[in-house]
């Protein structure tokens, strides 16, 4: 495969640094705070983690012979303007600049959706391709949604604690989810599965009507995960008995053979 424009790796690179910098500047408050126990600060830095393990495997994947030059064509130079608006985002927060964060958490989404959608037409070849190029944008998508709906209703203080308004969140955050796991051609899992364990985290922290509807969608989900991968499995370990027994009858010798 034809070599990769190096703008666009080294754009890449630029944007995994300015990532995995400005979250290290931004969440070191949660660090400092850790405390013993179940909080979710918690969870958000493991999530964050997970985040930038899966981009930095997207970076170095990108300098391999094997990489898709066509899909990393396709992000071109969104993913570095994707990583400018989060760490925009980031730093707002950090000074208590919520409006202005908020906004560079909607354009960061609206980017990450388009990049997404670009993304369709180039699904992955490989298991490689899945970790290390679709992966990765279905689960940042998939976050950055649910980060920007929970941060909308955080502006009216009557909004962010009320039951309705909560569980309308977690309904159109798992709709969205289904359909690109169960009817969309695509069959992301990965946003399917990304979405389940956000909405995993959320129902620890929440009670009454929002924490039984959070546990309904993430069953929902995984079982539109599992309705998703189990037929893939089915037909490749079909698959591979059937060679392995097409070979074994072929070494073996003919009845009644010398």
């Amino acid at each position: 495969m034809a070599n990769l424009d190096i703008k666009i790796k080294l754009s890449n690179s630029l944007a995994t640094l300015l990532l995995v910098g400005v979250h290290s500047f931004s969440y070191f408050k949660m660090f400092l705070a850790y405390v013993i126990g179940l909080h979710e600060n918690h969870f958000i830095l493991f999530s964050i983690g997970i985040l930038h393990l899966l981009l930095i495997g997207t970076t170095i994947y990108q300098w391999l012979p094997i990489a898709p030059k066509d899909a990393f064509e396709a992000i071109g130079y969104w993913y570095l303007l994707v990583a400018i608006l989060n760490s925009a985002a980031s730093i707002f927060k950090v000074f208590s600049l919520d409006l202005f964060a908020f906004v560079a958490l909607l354009w960061q989404l609206a980017v990450l959706v388009f990049l997404y959608h670009r993304l369709r037409d180039y699904p992955p070849r490989n298991h490689a391709d899945v970790v290390f190029v679709n992966g990765p944008f279905s689960f940042y998508t998939a976050a950055a949604t649910f980060a920007a709906l929970w941060q909308a209703i955080q502006f009216n203080s009557l909004a962010n604690d009320h039951p309705v308004v909560i569980t309308l969140v977690i309904l159109a955050t798992g709709f969205v989810a289904l359909h690109l796991v169960d009817y969309s051609h695509r069959r992301d899992w990965v946003y399917a599965l990304t979405t389940g364990w956000i909405l995993l985290v959320a129902a620890v922290f929440l009670t009454g009507t929002p924490h039984v509807v959070s546990l309904v969608v993430v069953g929902i989900l995984v079982s539109a995960v599992a309705r998703a991968l189990i037929p893939n499995w089915l037909v490749r370990i079909n698959r591979r008995f059937s060679h392995y027994a097409n070979r074994a009858s072929e070494r073996a010798p003919l009845l009644g053979g010398r």
